[in-house]
C-alpha cells in the first residue's frame, strides 16, 4: 500500500478521495476541504490517499507541526472495509511517523451513545493495530475525544500546540478546546 500525496492524484482519484472525506464524517467534526488545501499548501496538513495498484482504498489527513502530528481523519472506501485494508493502512501511517510523535482522535467511549458499538470497535482496531491509551480526554468541537498514540506519552500541552500551529489562533478558539479530567488525572 503507498500513501499518495492529493497534488499527485489524477483529476479521477482526486474527486473520489474528496467524496469519501464528505460522506465519511459527521459535519460537525470535517473542516472544509479547500481550508485545508490551504493548510496543505503552507506544509501545516498533509492529505494523502491510500492507494494499492493504482486503485483508491481510503484517505489519510495529517496536521503537521515539527516532530507532532495528529491523524486528523482516515477512512477507507466502503467497499473494502473489512478486507484488512484499514490494518495495512494504519501501519504504513504509523511507518510514516515513527521517531515522532502521532496524536490519534477518537469518539470517547459511551455506552448510551447512539453509535456505541461503532465506537467500540473503532477503538479494538487501534489498539489491535498498535496504538496505546493515552489517559488523556478532551472535548473539541462538542465532541468528547480520546487521544492514543503508537509510542510513547502524551501531553495535553502537546496536543494542543499541534492544534493552535496548525489551524492558527482564530481557529483554534472556535474549536473551544478543553481537557476532559478523568478520576485521579489531570491534563
Amino acid at each position: 500500500m503507498d500513501l499518495i500525496r492529493f497534488d499527485d492524484l489524477g483529476e479521477e482519484t482526486a474527486n473520489r478521495l474528496r467524496n469519501l472525506y464528505e460522506e465519511a464524517f459527521p459535519s460537525k467534526e470535517k473542516k472544509p476541504f479547500e481550508s485545508m488545501r490551504k493548510l496543505e499548501q503552507a506544509g501545516r496538513m498533509e492529505i494523502l490517499s491510500l492507494m494499492e495498484k493504482n486503485e483508491l482504498i481510503g484517505l489519510n489527513i495529517n496536521m503537521l507541526a515539527g516532530d507532532l502530528a495528529i491523524l486528523d481523519y482516515y477512512a477507507i472506501l466502503p467497499e473494502k472495509r473489512s478486507g484488512g485494508y484499514g490494518s495495512k493502512g494504519i501501519q504504513k501511517i504509523m511507518d510514516r511517523f515513527r521517531g515522532k510523535k502521532l496524536i490519534l482522535e477518537i469518539e470517547k467511549q459511551d455506552a448510551s451513545a447512539p453509535n456505541a458499538e461503532q465506537r467500540a470497535n473503532r477503538k479494538r482496531f487501534y489498539l489491535r493495530n498498535g496504538l496505546k491509551e493515552t489517559n488523556l480526554f478532551v472535548n473539541a468541537y462538542d465532541t468528547d475525544f480520546e487521544l492514543l498514540v503508537p509510542e510513547g506519552d502524551l501531553t495535553y500541552q502537546e496536543y494542543i500546540s499541534v492544534l493552535s500551529s496548525v489551524l492558527g489562533r482564530e481557529e483554534f478558539q472556535k474549536m473551544q478546546v478543553k481537557p476532559i479530567l478523568q478520576k485521579n488525572r489531570r491534563p
